[in-house]
């Protein structure tokens, strides 16, 4: 457990939790996909929200491996992203992480549709444990400092744990009153046919396989794209992107349109 050593580098503020190196910070939002585009408002919003995520949950390393603090501060800031808008409470279900250099094996049981029930050795990048511990491959967490990169392996758990706010990982989070209940179920219901059409039918799928695999996968791996490719989900489904801006309270298709029009402002003219 690391908390002494984040305690004595880092320090903590008496509202804000760990407080994190402002420097480091701003390299963060500028060089995470995840967060860049957040303007400074948000990114400063994020920081305070990422500091209470890692002062009120222990970090451990599995296997050997020590995550240190400049590993431990992207995990919360990308755990953060999605409740930016939702507010810390949502992520009250994660009580502790455990980080590994890289991909793990997981034993565990799988019954096929003859109800045979089969035991699997799986390589897992996360995982979501009911009990409250938010397992990650730092080895899948880095590369995502790619952006041709398109998987967010934190987003993805993040989003199981949101997920199962309302007691099951279901696809279906918890709605506000003003969102359609039917919308979400059948948008979501119709994606989630085709994409599995798709891939019935042997055609390339428009997003990663993985999420045909049942509602809560699909409901994880969407909200991956939509914060980390939200053009490629808006292109999949653009009834499913603006019902996850409206639940997520975010426009990331919007920031990355910003970013783009200030980087290209900002290139000399030719």
């Amino acid at each position: 457990m690391l908390r002494g050593l984040m305690a004595r580098l880092l320090g903590r503020g008496e509202a804000s939790g760990v407080e994190f190196p402002p420097d480091a910070w701003r390299k963060l939002c500028r060089d995470q996909p995840e967060l860049a585009g957040l303007s400074a408002e948000a990114c400063e919003r994020a920081r305070v929200l990422a500091g209470r995520f890692l002062a009120s949950r222990p970090f451990y390393g599995g296997d050997g491996f020590e995550p240190d603090d400049a590993m431990q501060m992207r995990i919360a800031g990308l755990a953060v992203v999605p409740v930016l808008e939702l507010g810390l409470d949502w992520l009250a279900g994660i009580r502790s992480v455990i980080v590994y250099a890289n991909a793990f094996h997981v034993d565990h049981e799988e019954v096929d549709e003859a109800g045979v029930v089969h035991h699997v050795n799986d390589l897992r990048a996360g995982e979501a444990w009911s009990h409250g511990t938010l397992v990650l491959s730092w080895g899948d967490i880095d590369t995502g400092l790619d952006p041709d990169h398109g998987l967010s392996v934190v987003i993805h758990e993040v989003a199981h744990f949101l997920d199962g706010v309302n007691g099951a990982e279901n696809g279906f989070p918890p709605l506000d009153r003003g969102q359609s209940r039917a919308q979400w179920t059948q948008a979501f219901q119709a994606g989630f046919d085709r994409l599995n059409r798709q891939i019935d039918a042997r055609k390339s799928p428009a997003i990663d396989p993985y999420a045909a695999s049942n509602p809560a996968e699909f409901f994880a791996v969407l909200s991956e794209y939509f914060f980390r490719r939200p053009r490629a989900l808006h292109h999949f489904d653009a009834t499913i992107y603006a019902l996850l801006a409206d639940f997520y309270r975010q426009d990331p298709l919007a920031r990355q349109a910003g970013r783009q029009a200030s980087a290209e402002r900002a290139m000399p003219p030719a």
